[in-house]
């Protein structure tokens, strides 16, 4: 390319960035782009932010020091500080946010949701400094180090609580009692060493339509249907049953025999063995990201599982 070309185009893009610019501040200019709390913003600003706040995130929170975040007594610090800092814009496992939380864009998560996505160290700058353009505050002007890395230890606790179990937990705070029953740092797998060692989602695909569940379920790969709910994008799905943390051992345990939960469920009890019951919930959790299970995983404190067996499509 002679001079006068590279010329002649360095001059046009030299334009279109002064116009562009231009055209950008006119646009904010005319006061023309709704900024209000209560309206989303539009899909690429969105995922701009999101884009940039991520980055930030990662980039800040590395090399980071991270405590034993499996001390009871951490965790159980850190139910307190949660309920007070947090629950009011995040809710919590059957509690809904206050209505503080309710007119804020973007809308805050669900933490036992939104915790999935963050490693330890970025949980805890995030607590600690605030996400801009997020409503989200920052906790280190008046929570001490330890108050923060406790609300990241409880993190991992309340993912693996149902509606029942909190409220447990909370009620015995309230009362000022130590509840037993429910420890605040479970030993329990939930059934995931047994999954990647046992579970066959082949033969899972092949069980599901042997019992006939895509008769009910509208199944990802199998079939639809519409007299009971979807279990497509299962992997994804926080609860069973609308109670039961959808970890594996739950999973088995609600097939094996549903009306031990929900006596009055609609759901039959079809006497399948544990066994098949496994290889049945191995292919469900083939629908859907794989990111809530491996944060589960990570929370019960046992090494990241391996897939499970292709399946054949």
């Amino acid at each position: 390319m002679n001079r006068p070309a590279i010329k002649v185009a360095l001059t046009a893009i030299a334009v279109m960035i002064v116009l562009q610019l231009v055209g950008g501040v006119l646009f904010l200019a005319s006061g023309s782009y709704n900024i209000a709390a209560d309206e989303p913003h539009l899909k690429p600003t969105r995922w701009l932010l999101q884009a940039g706040r991520t980055r930030a995130v990662e980039f800040r929170s590395r090399g980071m020091y991270v405590p034993n975040l499996r001390d009871p007594s951490l965790v159980k610090h850190g139910l307190r500080l949660y309920r007070k800092n947090c629950q009011p814009c995040h809710g919590g496992p059957g509690a809904a946010n206050e209505q503080i939380g309710r007119g804020i864009d973007p809308k805050p998560p669900p933490l036992v949701i939104a915790s999935n996505k963050w490693n330890d160290s970025e949980l805890f700058w995030i607590i600690s400094h605030g996400l801009k353009l997020s409503g989200m505050p920052g906790f280190a002007p008046r929570l001490s180090e330890t108050d923060r890395w406790g609300i990241v230890a409880f993190l991992h606790r309340v993912v693996l609580l149902s509606p029942t179990d909190y409220k447990q937990l909370t009620t015995a705070e309230d009362l000022g009692v130590e509840d037993s029953s429910l420890p605040w740092i479970s030993s329990n797998d939930y059934g995931f060493a047994q999954l990647k060692a046992q579970g066959n989602a082949n033969r899972g695909r092949e069980l599901i339509q042997t019992y006939g569940c895509t008769t009910c379920h509208t199944v990802a790969g199998l079939g639809a249907a519409a007299v009971g709910p979807p279990l497509t994008r299962f992997a994804e799905r926080q609860y069973v049953a609308g109670s039961l943390v959808n970890v594996p051992s739950n999973a088995v345990a609600w097939i094996t025999n549903p009306q031990q939960f929900k006596p009055k469920t609609a759901m039959p009890n079809l006497n399948v063995p544990p066994a098949e019951a496994l290889d049945m919930i191995a292919y469900l959790y083939t629908s859907g990201s794989s990111e809530r299970l491996t944060a589960l995983e990570r929370s019960s404190g046992i090494p990241k599982a391996k897939s499970t067996a292709k399946v054949n499509k």
